[in-house]
């Protein structure tokens, strides 16, 4: 999973990250400069391809001074569309100094580490909660910390996974998962984070995303959580929480969830469902399933019958087959046949090669249908899921 995060680091260049691509930590760290400021001048747009002018910002409260205690402060901005700063907008800026070649470095010290978009605009309502939370980060100190000393950041980390403001709480939640093996949390840290899991205010993606992290980490069992999580999961998020659970299909109790969904859900969350029962081999899934082929709507009806063909079981084989022969609706027919052919072809194809001597197949989680890819898989579509679900809410909130 770092992976796919670690593709959105900085790159080299005066124009550093990809929007989202960082979380506070990262920007605490990466930064010579750390301050509350006051937007008070942007120069005027560029001809063409031309360099954005610098912009100008009185500084409200240091958070890292660095060489500079000066009360303006000046630094070259970069956006990755048509962002602009605002005149008067209170933000949280994080500067690295120029490269001492660098055009006007001697008037213009300063760049800006996050683009304008991922900007952390200052509002009467989370100001404090901001500049107390980036001031723990500064605290860590300038240059990675993770693998140096990952108790102090663990440490932060579960403190700001507790925090009332949602974007944090997905900065923090980033951290971890990017950490990898690192031990940020352990054993002592269980309670206090399955508290955040079971407390039904937050929101429920984020406590997806926590959850699978807690998994990966053998820190919790496999499957049980789940549950309350996807009874409980409000209708705004229910299809996405639903969609997660796939990757937990293989353990008993989820499917038996995630099927009585499919048969008592509302249509979205039904349809869902019927498509998360599709992990190969997950037998206790094709009853729900033949009943759901013969439900309206048709949608429910196409994503039943491709879960059927990914279980591959012969009782699915049989129920595409029947449908396929004799369903009422011939565009259901014509779907059924479709599956069926494509699970033929699945069963004629050449099985693997062999892995060359000395080497082993990476072997799939005990008990499962799914191996860590496929969870692995599923981790990163609800972080990224999160990703935007979040920097969206709290940018709504923040603007």
């Amino acid at each position: 999973m770092s992976v796919v995060f670690l593709a959105l680091a900085p790159v080299l260049v005066e124009a550093h990250t990809i929007p989202g691509g960082l979380t506070l930590h990262q920007m605490a760290s990466a930064a010579d400069v750390i301050a509350a400021a006051r937007i008070e001048h942007v120069g005027a747009e560029p001809h063409g391809a031309g360099p954005l002018p610098p912009v100008e910002a009185r500084i409200l409260a240091w958070l890292r001074e660095g060489d500079t205690k000066v009360g303006k402060i000046r630094f070259v901005p970069h956006r990755h569309a048509d962002e602009s700063y605002v005149v008067g907008e209170e933000i949280l800026l994080f500067l690295e100094r120029r490269r001492p070649d660098a055009k006007d470095a001697a008037a213009v010290p300063y760049q800006s580490v996050e683009a304008i978009a991922d900007r952390i605009v200052l509002v009467p309502a989370t100001r404090a909660t901001w500049i107390d939370a980036t001031r723990v980060y500064a605290a860590l100190g300038k240059g990675a910390r993770a693998s140096a000393d990952p108790a102090a950041l663990g440490r932060v980390t579960v403190s700001m996974l507790g925090s009332a403001e949602p974007r944090v709480v997905t900065f923090a939640l980033r951290d971890l998962t990017l950490a990898g093996a690192a031990p940020l949390i352990g054993e002592a840290d269980v309670p206090a984070l399955t508290a955040l899991l079971d407390d039904g205010a937050r929101p429920a993606t984020l406590r997806v995303g926590l959850l699978m992290e807690l998994e990966r980490r053998k820190l919790v069992p496999v499957g049980p959580s789940w549950i309350p999580l996807l009874r409980a999961a409000p209708p705004n998020d229910r299809v996405q929480v639903i969609r997660a659970a796939a990757a937990r299909a293989f353990v008993p109790a989820v499917t038996a969830e995630l099927a009585s969904i499919l048969e008592k859900g509302e249509r979205d969350a039904a349809i869902a469902a019927a498509r998360a029962l599709g992990a190969e081999g997950n037998e206790a899934a094709v009853e729900p399933l033949g009943r759901a082929v013969d439900r309206e709507p048709e949608e429910l009806r196409f994503a039943a019958l491709g879960s059927l063909r990914r279980v591959g079981s012969p009782a699915a084989r049989e129920i595409l087959a029947r449908v396929a022969k004799s369903h009422a609706d011939p565009e259901t027919r014509r779907v059924a046949t479709t599956e069926q052919n494509l699970l033929d072809a699945r069963a004629s194809a050449p099985p693997p090669a062999p892995a060359p001597a000395g080497t082993s197949a990476p072997s799939p989680s005990s008990g499962t249908g799914l191996g860590w890819k496929g969870i692995t898989a599923g981790i990163v579509a609800v972080m990224l899921a999160c990703l935007v679900v979040f920097l969206r809410k709290g940018k709504g909130k923040s603007e």
